[in-house]
């Protein structure tokens, strides 16, 4: 899939978040469906220390996709809250 035809949290995070069934019980599997505005590669708001990678939904959450090296891989879903997009600064970029 090219980068302009992704849409969805199902078309950017990893295929095992949907495919698989072992995350299926997970909140942010919820969010397949929700349109990605951004995708970050670094100052992850919540407070899982080894995510590397997380979207912003047009929803107003965001999920990340965090690798632990002693759990796995967890997907942690937090609301992002209006203060904290405007501290950042944060625009749109999709």
């Amino acid at each position: 899939m090219s980068e302009t035809a992704k849409v969805t949290l199902e078309d950017y995070a990893p295929p095992e978040l949907f495919k698989s069934g072992e995350y299926s019980d997970c909140e942010s599997y919820k969010m397949k469906d929700v349109r990605v505005l951004c995708e970050h590669k670094r100052n992850w708001i919540g407070i899982q220390k080894n995510v590397f990678v997380w979207w912003e939904l047009e929803n107003g959450y965001a999920v990340a996709w965090n690798e632990n090296p002693s759990r796995g891989w967890t997907f942690p879903l937090v609301r992002i809250k209006g203060r904290e997009r405007q501290r950042r600064g944060w625009k749109r970029c999709i």
